[in-house]
């Protein structure tokens, strides 16, 4: 298995983003808060790591890898009745792997049949979506998610 040294991490201020550089020249950008924000991230990357070398550098190759989401419910979820009903009559939208133990980590893991993303759901109203590669599909999973797991809020 090939690992990468981390070479470099860059932050910068105004989008908020960390670059983690790696030694076979890649750049990741994590912590911004759109795709305009993560290409203007890199362009800043970019000219940061060019204005402390002598060799000319220049971007590409860009793509987005990963867009992660959270969001609210308006209650507590109760996960052990939502689990027992995803696990008996499970909606379209879900794929079979439903995993939720308590004792491990406290939220449920939901994977969808139509997309690479897990949703991870929490009694504390939390819920996050990761895997998605565009902000449209992140959309899309909370608009097939939302109503299924709203029923079992607590505080509605």
């Amino acid at each position: 298995m090939l690992f990468l040294q981390l070479n470099y991490l860059i932050e910068i201020q105004p989008i908020r983003s960390t670059a983690l550089i790696f030694s076979n020249g890649r750049i990741v950008c994590v912590g911004t808060k759109s795709v305009k924000d993560s290409e203007i991230a890199i362009g800043h990357f970019v000219d940061i790591i060019s204005s402390a070398s002598s060799l000319p550098i220049r971007m590409r190759g860009f793509k987005i890898q990963n867009v992660v989401s959270s969001f609210a419910f308006p209650g507590h979820i109760n996960l052990p009745a939502l689990y027992d009903t995803m696990r008996i009559a499970p909606p379209t939208w879900l794929a079979k792997h439903i995993s939720y133990n308590p004792e491990f980590f406290p939220g449920m893991c939901l994977r969808l049949v139509d997309f690479r993303t897990v949703v991870l759901v929490f009694t504390t109203e939390k819920c996050i979506i990761t895997g998605a590669r565009t902000e449209e599909e992140i959309f899309i999973v909370q608009n097939k998610i939302y109503n299924s797991i709203l029923m079992f809020c607590k505080n509605q």
